[in-house]
């Protein structure tokens, strides 16, 4: 057996009947086909982040691990010039992934648990119309469904006051009071499936960036093009989102797509049933039916006795029996688990904002709503809230799968965990989100220039220079060639910032200069009040 795994190029020899290593040797042979432009470089780099033992914190770092063979200007090179084909690479990944149960034990247990006779199903569902028995095959399908949870992670960058682009991004690590824990930098949205039962896995199959703004729409047409790529299955792929998007828009946009949807509700959300009719009702025909409320109970609670956070002063009418319940008791994690679903509900959707602005016919979106509760989490703690989920697709799942299909979103959590802290997703200091020349789709991370703007003058010195630059001068983009160019008034400063007080024009000469500008009034970030104090 080889000490090292074979490489592109390399020379090094498969040993017969080393299945595995023949695996890896084709995919790493296919990967380096992705890089269209630094290649090698680019190739020895992700070798470099892979096999560092410890955390990747900077650039500097990875150019002296053994696996990047080149100098360190190399380096920024190929991140600054180099190209990536993102198609072939995220067909590449959709096609590679690992089995969704793997292990003997988590095999005996899908055995135990998935009693669907194939066969006495096929007999059954003989003269059944095709769509109705498609549907049938579909639900029975469990284990063999792919989930895909979808999620979006920043990319902060509150130093970089010439990189365009930037907005307000949620970040987590912000500590600042009566902030709502945003920073500038850009945001990624990431795609990655996930395995059967307790697997902690991920495997990213797509990366674009957005915006808070158009989450939703690149949302859908993220989905559609991991649809694409994936291999042809008899179950479809269900797609996982938090409660950050919107289930009315995901539900529309994805219509008529071999999908399921399932989405978190955000808390206060209301759905409603058909409105009831019969013959020989006068007046107009209701266009709603009784309503269900998302709430918590201590809220409905209030709302039944007419005491609504809202200011809703009439007593909440009660919710309608629902129409599925589940009972699971003693589970290992969750203790007793209780769900129930009404099937058929539908959201009241609004034509004067969001995904459906300017529409004069808006869409009766039906879908399933659960309701989840659980005993305790598995840390031993109370649930501080409860779970709603949304569900629409081309046929009903079982609510035991659908709640622990959202349990396993989080694994796409730990996987951005590992992303940032482990591999060093965030560690460079980039200068623009990404480039339009980089692929199809223009879904490529951020590409770090040769000069990296931060609060040191010294970071704004290209590869190979070791003077600091110039105070006063904003760093350089970086040209096709790789090497910074001049760009005098490309990047303009973003409008979260005040200009200091004396580089204030007066209005006399407000009025002379043309490239006066009128920057707004914002609180200051984390990072400013650390530099003020």
């Amino acid at each position: 057996m080889p000490s090292s795994l074979p490489c592109p190029r390399a020379g090094v020899p498969v040993l017969p009947g080393s299945a595995a290593l023949g695996a890896l040797r084709g995919f790493r042979e296919r990967l380096r086909a992705c890089l269209t432009a630094r290649g090698d470089a680019l190739f020895e780099l992700a070798d470099a982040v892979l096999c560092s033992d410890r955390p990747v914190r900077s650039l500097v770092q990875l150019s002296l691990e053994p696996e990047f063979r080149r100098g360190h200007g190399a380096l920024y090179d190929a991140l600054a010039a180099g190209r990536v084909d993102d198609e072939r690479l995220f067909s590449l990944l959709a096609e590679v992934l690992p089995p969704l149960v793997d292990g003997p034990e988590a095999r005996a247990w899908i055995r135990e648990h998935d009693l669907a006779d194939r066969g006495v199903l096929d007999r059954s569902l003989a003269g059944v119309p095709a769509a109705d028995a498609a549907r049938v095959r579909d639900a029975c399908a469990r284990w063999s469904r792919l989930r895909i949870a979808v999620d979006a992670t920043s990319y902060p960058r509150p130093d970089a006051w010439c990189s365009p682009d930037r907005e307000h991004v949620h970040h987590g690590a912000c500590h600042c009071k009566g902030s709502s824990k945003t920073t500038p930098g850009w945001e990624y949205q990431l795609a990655a499936v996930t395995g059967q039962l307790r697997t902690a896995w991920a495997g990213v199959v797509d990366v674009r960036r957005t915006a808070p703004a158009t989450r939703t729409a690149q949302a859908v047409a993220q989905v559609k093009a991991v649809l694409r790529r994936l291999p042809a299955s008899t179950a479809v792929p269900l797609f996982v989102f938090d409660a950050g998007y919107s289930a009315a828009a995901l539900t529309e946009g994805l219509a008529g797509c071999p999908a399921h949807v399932l989405v978190r509700l955000p808390a206060g959300s209301v759905f409603y049933q058909d409105a009831p009719s019969w013959p020989g009702k006068n007046g107009r025909p209701a266009h709603r039916g009784p309503e269900v409320h998302c709430l918590e109970p201590e809220a409905l609670a209030a709302a039944a006795a007419g005491q609504g956070s809202r200011g809703r002063k009439k007593p909440l009418p009660p919710a309608p029996e629902p129409d599925e319940e589940l009972t699971l008791p003693d589970t290992p994690l969750y203790g007793t688990v209780r769900a129930e679903a009404w099937h058929g509900v539908h959201p009241q959707v609004h034509g004067d904002r969001g995904w459906f602005a300017g529409r004069d016919k808006l869409p009766v979106l039906r879908g399933t709503l659960a309701h989840v509760t659980a005993e305790r989490l598995p840390d031993g703690r109370d649930p501080h809230r409860q779970l709603w989920l949304w569900h629409a697709g081309p046929g009903p799942l079982s609510l035991d799968e659908l709640w622990r299909a959202y349990l396993a979103r989080f694994d796409i959590e730990h996987a951005i965990r590992t992303l940032k802290g482990t591999l060093g997703l965030t560690a460079a200091k980039v200068r623009t989100p990404g480039r339009p020349t980089a692929g199809p789709g223009s879904s490529s991370p951020p590409t770090p220039s040769s000069c990296s703007p931060g609060p040191s003058p010294a970071t704004c010195a290209a590869p190979g220079r070791s003077h600091p630059a110039r105070p006063g001068r904003c760093p350089r983009a970086a040209s096709a060639g790789g090497f910074a160019t001049s760009v005098h008034g490309s990047a303009p400063r973003p409008v979260s910032r005040n200009l200091p007080a004396q580089a204030q024009a007066g209005p006399g000469e407000a009025a002379r200069d043309p490239h006066h500008v009128t920057f707004s009034q914002a609180k200051p970030t984390c990072h400013e009040h650390r530099n003020n104090h």
